[in-house]
């Protein structure tokens, strides 16, 4: 059965090579489209790498980058009065640009001030530069220019780069932390917070404490750290998510079209070959087995070349634009080759109906 199909296949080494290609630009386009919106789905999850289990903002405010949160230091203690709670952190957090090197460029800006709270080493590197020092990712980084030791200035305010930390999740906006001190001056603001970081005490129920400030606090809202990212993610997710569908839907349908018309030409080229086989006694479940072989063999030669081809276009990509920012998961690799294996059961149906329909005295005709 896999000799006669890999004959078949063989037989016109140009075509199946050009098929190959076509099941593999497939397997490419809906590999690298989920990527990325893998790794633009990461949006916001600084919220969640840092320490704080909730989020205090003012009252109306939907997410940090669309609308404005202001609280006054007597809210912040207020709350961190509250049974269950172990520290409230002031954040103070803005959109900012400058211009390194002359180019404009925006950042989130983000500082905490953790007083006496205890904070570990690999938080402190991360999120609590001393004065004087900014801490960017490696996107960040490469659109700038800007690495270690470097220096920038952020409304008259000269900061050097202390650390560039790993790609973040918000490739549209990437986030950088500075002293708290210097945000103020940078902000020009005095006596407001933008955030509150709750920190909850071991044990604590964190419905219960978020219940607690709600009902004492009607001028405040507030968030999980789940929820704050979320918001984030929504917009990407609202825009994003429906072109994903309609992209991933073409590149199935291609590699459908193409695996399914490479079939059907072989069988074609073959048909006095299948009606010697069915003559001889050959069954229709080993003819459809030998055409599914034929699907088959061709559909892995695309999906381990579209694997690779995706994974070289996504770090050339990266390479050119800092911000296509990819992330290639276990679970997506696996769907995409289940749906490499739909291709090739719905690409054998047409060559089966042709096989099904020879007529084994054909063999016997001059």
């Amino acid at each position: 059965m896999v000799p006669i199909a890999r004959r078949n296949l063989f037989a016109e080494k140009g075509r199946f090579a050009i098929s190959v290609a076509g099941v593999a630009f497939a397997v490419l386009l809906i590999l690298t489209v989920l990527a990325l919106y893998r790794g633009w789905s990461r949006a916001g999850e600084v919220f969640e790498q840092l320490p704080g289990e909730l989020w205090v903002v003012q009252q109306g405010t939907s997410d940090p980058f669309h609308s404005v949160s202001l609280i006054e230091p007597p809210d912040i203690e207020r709350v961190s009065g509250i049974d269950g709670v172990q520290a409230v952190v002031p954040v103070l957090s803005r959109q900012m640009n400058f211009a390194p090197g002359g180019d404009e460029q925006s950042v989130r800006l983000m500082a905490l001030d953790f007083g006496g709270f205890p904070a570990s080493p690999d938080i402190q590197e991360r999120f609590l530069p001393p004065p004087g020092q900014i801490v960017i990712d490696e996107t960040l980084s490469r659109k700038t220019g800007l690495y270690e030791g470097d220096s920038l200035n952020i409304s008259g305010v000269e900061l050097t780069v202390a650390h560039v930390g790993p790609r973040g999740g918000d490739v549209l906006s990437q986030f950088a932390f500075v002293n708290f001190e210097d945000a103020r001056a940078i902000f020009g603001v005095a006596g407001v917070v933008n955030y509150g970081m709750v920190v909850l005490d071991e044990g604590a129920q964190a419905g219960a404490v978020e219940a607690a400030i709600v009902d004492g606090h009607p001028d405040l809202q507030v968030y999980t750290a789940k929820e704050f990212a979320e918001s984030v993610r929504k917009e990407i997710d609202e825009s994003f998510v429906p072109i994903i569908l309609i992209l991933v839907i073409i590149g199935f349908v291609v590699g459908t079209a193409v695996v399914g018309l490479t079939i059907y030409t072989a069988t074609i080229e073959r048909t006095r070959e299948f009606g010697v086989m069915k003559a001889v006694g050959a069954g229709a479940a080993f003819l459809y087995r030998v055409v599914l072989a034929q699907a088959a063999m061709l559909t892995a030669g695309g999906f381990a070349l579209g694997l690779i081809g995706a994974l070289a276009v996504a770090r050339l990509a990266s390479e050119a634009v800092p911000e296509f920012a990819t992330d290639f998961q276990v679970r997506d690799i696996a769907g995409v080759l289940i749906v490499a294996v739909i291709m090739a059961v719905l690409a054998s149906f047409v060559p089966v109906r042709r096989i099904n329909s020879i007529d084994p005295a054909l063999v016997f005709r001059a």
